[in-house]
């Protein structure tokens, strides 16, 4: 299929109208339960805008298995997608939410997801589903198309919230791949490669950017530990420098 070939081109591909308005209205009741719960839980699972706004919810598989919300992971249309890109058997290995506020919502510095996940072989995908319009104005994802073919660079630490290691601005410099802002509508979602390159802005507009986000892994796939150790220590003073 199309978006099967655009993945492997472009390191992502769009697929629309994923989600009914009516489910998203029903999975936001979900996102305001789990908002509550993961203050309760005083973990450092969440990361709040300036003004107090809830910017990122991390790892919400672990304490939330309910609702309509973890429905989306047996959505048919999202893994008829999945099988043609990785195959059938997956498993979930992350839930996140994305909720970058109206002029106030915070950047994330370009990276590489397996950068974080350290999954051999590349073999995981993240899905994100659009809650609201997604676009360059507020926030939107950008892609470095093609560049899942390069490999996990290096990374640095970004001491900020929410995405804690980047790719320096001089590597970014010297890579020639073009910028894509996807234009997403509610319930429209884009599938990634764990490689491909990408970042958001901060949302300066009026309007909120809000983001489910699934990622699914192969079942047979395997985790290198010892670079997923070298990478927690990151995660661990990236958060000492935020918030001590």
């Amino acid at each position: 299929m199309q978006y099967n070939k655009e993945f492997e081109k472009n390191g992502f591909t769009v697929l629309k109208k994923i989600i009914s308005k009516k489910l998203i209205r029903e999975i936001e009741k979900d996102i305001e339960n789990v908002k509550k719960k993961v203050v309760k839980l005083r973990q450092l699972n969440f990361h709040k805008t300036d003004d107090g706004k809830f910017n990122t919810i991390h790892n919400i598989n672990k304490f939330y298995k309910k609702g309509k919300l973890f429905g989306l992971v047996q959505n048919k249309k999202i893994n008829k997608a999945l099988n043609l890109i990785l195959g059938k058997k997956l498993k979930l290995r992350n839930l996140e939410f994305f909720l970058k506020p109206a002029k106030t919502g915070m950047p994330s510095p370009y990276h590489q997801d397996n950068y974080y996940w350290n999954i051999i072989g590349a073999e995981a995908v993240n899905v994100w589903i659009a809650f609201t319009e997604s676009n360059k104005k507020n926030g939107g994802i950008c892609y470095l198309k093609g560049s899942h073919c390069i490999g996990t660079l290096k990374h640095n630490i970004s001491y900020m919230k929410g995405s804690s290691q980047k790719i320096s601005n001089g590597t970014l410099k010297k890579l020639k791949f073009k910028k894509h802002y996807p234009n997403l509508k509610p319930g429209d979602c884009i599938i990634h490669h764990p490689e491909v390159i990408h970042g958001s802005e901060r949302n300066t507009s009026n309007k909120d950017r809000i983001g489910v986000v699934l990622s699914f892994m192969k079942k047979s796939a395997k985790i290198d530990k010892i670079k997923l150790r070298e990478y927690k220590k990151k995660v661990n003073k990236n958060l000492k420098n935020i918030y001590n």
